[in-house]
């Protein structure tokens, strides 16, 4: 036995006792790389010679069914080296690497049935990213091999908090097709797997960590803020010690002050924390961000917002993905005591509402955010601007999403890359003062009192949903929409010119942002029971009855997928149920025939918060059913026809990301779908009918096809407005759409807070307008389009008469009065 292996074995059980790790593999380590199946030949590179990380190695790799990393790998009866060791400091080391590489390309030359999988393994203890150097230092030691001493207090004070890394296999036979066997391909695949490693920890433990003072004072000293300060000086008509002054507390309101030693506390606190207040968190796209992490991206996470759980949590679950929690944009109003210095030190940097006419303000806050995109530090802000009220994304503010690309133009070296997410939850302990304020309560200024309070509220939520969406590369979607955005790069104090393509730009990335997020939504149990409810009458349904709708509308959202990063729950009807009644949101009552289960009052109001995470998932569909229903007997053309009309308002109202020229293809895989499902037949003049009124199967269509009936009465309004009002301007056409709908929402018992919101009708006017629906006479008034009148009789014929029989009155009674 060598001296390294008598060690080892002296200190397995020191070492086991001592120290916890966590595993995080890529997904694509496939299974074709498991001891499980026999597949020996995986070979390890990692930067650490520690006994001590090789021995929790072993432990993980086992653990994960990968072969032991202190077991030799035999190769035709030749032993090879199982573990490469890059070591930064010693040269010997690296030598004997690029030896055993050019060995083990040379055996794939020999053997052409040979397939080394090479695994990159990094080890961090503790995820420390070190901190930047003092002024008059330097930084020598090496993070991966700090030396006996030090690893000896690394294992006392970070043994238990172990992240255990294993990066994507490389395949040392294609390598070795592509490149050959040479010393010079060796010390190639060397050169790149030492560069993947410091990427790697990069993306693990972030950039160094900079004293907040010193961050202050070199911002103020850059020459972008000393060109602001003189101008201040100079508007302003101040002292330049006051105009400095005025800059350093600026920055002192907004800068961050992290601490990754209160990161890995917070880690075991909200570990313990969600274990209690929710079931579990189910993560999709995982790999999504580690790529670009590991790929050198500067990433910035842009959720939607429904709770101030909303900061924890994606924080938590990025964590846990192997990743430095990000620096978070957060309102200046949660900057209170005590949050306010917790929230920094996790990383969060507070910003205004709106500074627009501070220009100082302004500078300072474009050069901290440009001073993280630099550094790379991974960002993270919420283009809504606040919580969602309704459940419905927000139309987005795009100042954040300006200032991202303005660090494009201050020439950002790394690639930027915004990653769209998706927050969902079966409970959010905020929606009853979401539905006080929609009912005009003032908003309540955040403060201690207020966070102690609504502790008392923290009970089981359910379950938690994330999901990172399809990642958009801002250098890549500026070249395919302002091939030309390159000329407006400046360096140093040169504040990039406001150009032309800017707004329209932003508008395009923003629209994109928001549609990637519904793209990724998640249906749960929660939400799909309130849309099933809510769209019943009196919004009640027997047991049976929901359990079956519950299964349609998973079976339609599993067949014909609303994208490819949604998700659908697995479980059948009845365990969604059984897993939605844990809430108590529900009324269930029993009688001789069964149970009943029903909204009652404030909790179907309640409950529209939830239907309207996926209203966009199911509101094609939807209108699809409704159709049929209306019209028995159809043709795909004429579904079509409608789809493409209302297209760009679904769009507007609920970010739906299925183009105009999709309609066709989507609403023919929808119909199939009733077809196998029995709602709908199919004759053989291609025409398409529905079931017999009186079979379960019709009453399933028409519930589904109410989900729609809100979307389609909205429109109705302000096509029965157009049509019968004659040429008026914007205010009164706004005005009167919301009287209107708040007179059908008392007389047929619409809930919703969001049906007379004067901000959707707005942008719904504003869309009709840009549609050509709404055309502008010489006075500036609005005036409907011939082909209004079509798509209004269309749409009405899809509601219930009594309905429509209300919009019409509403209006002639307007028009009287």
């Amino acid at each position: 036995m060598s001296w390294r292996g008598f060690v080892a074995k002296l200190m397995y059980w020191p070492v086991r006792w001592l120290t916890r790790f966590e595993v995080i593999f890529d997904e694509t380590i496939s299974a074709d790389v498991s001891a499980d199946n026999g597949s020996q030949h995986v070979v390890y590179v990692m930067r650490s010679t520690s006994i001590t990380d090789l021995l929790v190695a072993q432990r993980a790799l086992l653990k994960a069914g990968l072969p032991d990393p202190t077991e030799p790998l035999l190769i035709n009866g030749t032993r090879h080296a199982r573990v490469m060791y890059l070591e930064q400091t010693r040269a010997e080391t690296n030598e004997m690497a690029v030896e055993e590489f050019q060995q083990l390309l040379q055996s794939h030359e020999k053997e052409r049935q040979l397939n080394v999988q090479l695994v990159p393994l990094g080890l961090f203890w503790g995820r420390k990213a070190g901190q930047e150097p003092r002024e008059g230092n330097t930084m020598v030691a090496d993070l991966d091999n700090p030396g006996r001493w030090r690893k000896f207090w690394l294992v006392i004070f970070s043994g238990r908090h172990i992240l255990v890394r294993g990066s994507r296999p490389v395949s040392l036979r294609q390598m070795a097709d592509q490149h050959g066997a040479s010393r010079r391909i060796a010390q190639k695949l060397a050169r790149v797997a030492r560069v993947h490693f410091v990427r790697l920890r990069h993306a693990v433990a972030g950039p160094k960590i900079a004293n907040r003072e010193r961050v202050i004072r070199e911002l103020l000293a850059s020459d972008a803020l000393q060109k602001a300060i003189a101008e201040e000086v100079r508007s302003k008509k101040i002292s330049p010690e006051k105009a400095r002054k005025r800059a350093h507390d600026y920055l002192d309101e907004i800068a961050a002050n992290y601490s990754d030693t209160l990161v890995r506390i917070l880690d075991r606190f909200m570990g313990w924390m969600w274990s209690r207040i929710y079931n579990g968190i189910h993560v999709e796209g995982g790999e999504r961000i580690r790529s670009l992490a590991q790929a050198g991206h500067e990433v910035i996470y842009v959720p939607c917002h429904r709770s101030h759980m909303d900061y924890l949590l994606l924080s938590y679950v990025i964590y846990k993905e192997g990743l430095v929690p990000p620096h978070i944009a957060a309102g200046v109003n949660l900057d209170f005591f005590p949050a306010g210095p917790l929230f920094r030190r996790g990383g969060a940097f507070f910003i205004r509402r709106s500074f627009k006419s501070n220009k100082l303000y302004s500078a300072v806050f474009r050069e901290y955010l440009n001073r993280l995109f630099q550094k790379g530090y991974p960002v993270e802000y919420f283009t809504e601007g606040g919580r969602s009220r309704t459940g419905r994304l927000l139309t987005p503010k795009t100042g954040m999403i300006a200032m991202t690309i303005h660090g494009m133009l201050r020439g950002q070296q790394r690639p930027i890359s915004i990653v769209p997410v998706y927050l969902g939850y079966e409970h959010v302990m905020e929606v009853g003062t979401y539905l006080k304020e929609l009912k005009g309560k003032s908003k309540e200024k955040e403060s201690a009192w207020k966070v102690l309070s609504s502790l008392r509220h923290l009970r089981n939520f359910g379950q938690g949903y994330v999901t990172f969406g399809a990642p958009i590369n801002i250098g890549q979607t500026l070249d395919k929409l302002t091939p030309q955005w390159r000329e407006s790069i400046t360096y140093g104090a040169e504040e990039p010119a406001r150009p032309k393509w800017l707004t329209p730009t932003v508008n395009l990335i923003a629209e994109q942002i928001m549609q990637r997020i519904n793209d990724a939504a998640g249906m749960n149990s929660v939400n799909l029971s309130a849309l099933a409810l809510l769209s019943a009458e009196q919004h009640t349904l027997s047991r049976e009855e929901l359990v079956t709708q519950l299964n349609v509308y998973t079976k339609l959202l599993r067949d014909v997928p609303y994208s490819s990063d949604a998700y659908v729950p697995a479980e059948s009807g009845e365990e969604l149920w059984q897993l939605a009644k844990r809430h108590d949101k529900f009324t269930v009552v029993a009688d001789s025939m069964g149970e009943m289960i029903r909204l009652d009052g404030t909790s179907a109001i309640a409950m529209t918060y939830y239907r309207n995470n996926i209203m966009h998932m199911v509101i094609v569909p939807a209108m699809i059913a409704a159709f049929a229903c209306a019209h028995q007997r159809f043709k795909l053309a004429d579904v079509v026809k409608l789809l493409e009309q209302v297209q760009p308002l679904l769009k507007e109202e609920l970010f739906i990301s299925h183009a105009r020229d999709d309609m066709q293809l989507w609403a023919q895989a929808i119909i199939e779908h009733l077809v196998s499902a029995g709602m709908l037949n199919t004759g053989a003049d291609g025409e398409y009918s529905t079931v017999a009124r009186e079979t379960p199967a019709y009453f399933q269509l028409q519930l589904l096809a109410r989900a729609a009936a809100e979307t389609l009465q909205r429109y109705a309004i302000l096509f029965e407005l157009l049509q019968q009002g004659g040429a008026q301007g914007r205010a009164v056409l706004e005005q009167a759409a919301v009287e209107l709908a708040e007179r059908l929402s008392a007389m047929h018992g619409v809930n919703a807070p969001e049906f007379f919101d004067k901000k959707l009708l707005s942008a719904l006017i504003s869309t009709l307008k840009r549609e050509d629906f709404i055309e502008v006479n010489s006075e500036g008034n609005f005036v409907a389009h011939a082909d209004v009148g079509e798509l209004s009789d269309t749409i009405d014929r899809l509601l219930e008469p009594a309905v429509v029989q209300t919009i019409r009155q509403s209006v002639q009674r307007r028009l009287e009065h």
